[in-house]
């Protein structure tokens, strides 16, 4: 009778494991998914797509600009002075003798780095300070509001304007200044998320077991307020680019023979009857970074909405 009595012990054995296996199958196939949701929802937004290669390619230059730049962007030529286009000089020359397109190369450096500083500080501080802000209220949250409407009533060129005039020009006051403009716009941002964010259900039950306030902001109050303020950010840098470009223009930016494009400008000003492609080229080269931060910064506030990241939850 034992032969007959079906062995069920290798089957119940077995089962558990075969559940398991097709339970890690599902959750992986899932993470796929969502995976190539998030790719398609980056790399299907045409304005994201454009502005990112367009910065990718003036960062490739900006790091090879040695190579790239047929002459050295601060070697004068009193017999080569203001030379119109030619074979030897794409761009001719401006009044010193140097060339226009090696200084061009070289100036978007100085753009890159006071936009990659700006975006860096600005959202570290702004985060910073607008969350805790946010997220605490009473007393910090009306001193909070009182500086960040003082310094947004400032336009934020005037200000940074004012803030170099007092420190001197240099690459670090230029950041410096730009970044102190600027941040007002991202705490404000950061402040009204965590506003929204503090009520909820999960905060409440992070107080109730004994999180501190820095674990609720680090775990969960900036990390979901990121997005937004991430854009923000991010179209900041483009004013930064004006900003910087405006106070080179003026003399109270990087000082000289560094190339900036706000200096290029300056220089071809002199020059704008003769050689307005000095003056032209420059500008050029603003616009397009400009351009390319707004279109980036465009792509990543759609691509970061929550409601069609729900749209993607949804389909999958």
């Amino acid at each position: 009778m034992s032969s007959n009595v079906p062995n069920t012990s290798k089957s119940r054995n077995t089962s558990p494991s075969m559940n398991t296996e097709a339970d890690s199958a599902d959750a992986e196939f899932d993470r796929r998914a969502r995976r190539r949701a998030t790719i398609r929802r980056f790399t299907g937004h045409p304005s994201l797509v454009i502005g990112t290669s367009i910065l990718l390619i003036l960062v490739l230059v900006a790091l090879l600009a040695p190579w790239l730049a047929p002459y050295s962007p601060t070697k004068t030529s009193l017999v080569s002075t203001l030379q119109d286009p030619s074979v030897k000089h794409l761009l001719g020359t401006d009044q010193f003798g140097r060339d226009v397109l090696s200084r061009l190369i070289f100036g978007t450096r100085v753009s890159l780095l006071v936009a990659f500083w700006v975006v860096t500080l600005t959202l570290i501080i702004g985060t910073i300070v607008g969350g805790l802000a946010g997220f605490l209220g009473g007393w910090v949250d009306r001193i909070f509001n009182l500086f960040n409407d003082i310094l947004m009533a400032f336009p934020g060129f005037l200000l940074a304007l004012a803030i170099v005039a007092s420190q001197g020009s240099s690459l670090d006051s230029v950041i410096i200044a730009v970044s102190i403009a600027y941040t007002p716009r991202v705490a404000s941002v950061m402040r009204s998320v965590a506003l929204t964010i503090r009520p909820r259900p999960y905060i409440e039950a992070s107080h109730s077991i004994g999180l501190t306030t820095t674990r609720i902001l680090l775990r969960h109050v900036i990390p979901n307020a990121l997005p937004p303020v991430i854009v923000v950010a991010t179209l900041s840098a483009a004013s930064a680019i004006l900003a910087e470009a405006g106070l080179s223009f003026l003399g109270l930016g990087v000082k000289p023979p560094t190339p900036t494009w706000g200096n290029i400008i300056a220089d071809g000003q002199a020059a704008i009857t003769t050689n307005p492609l000095i003056s032209i080229s420059a500008g050029l080269c603003i616009a397009a970074m400009v351009i390319a931060l707004n279109m980036v910064g465009d792509g990543l506030r759609d691509a970061l909405d929550p409601q069609m990241r729900r749209q993607t939850a949804r389909i999958l």
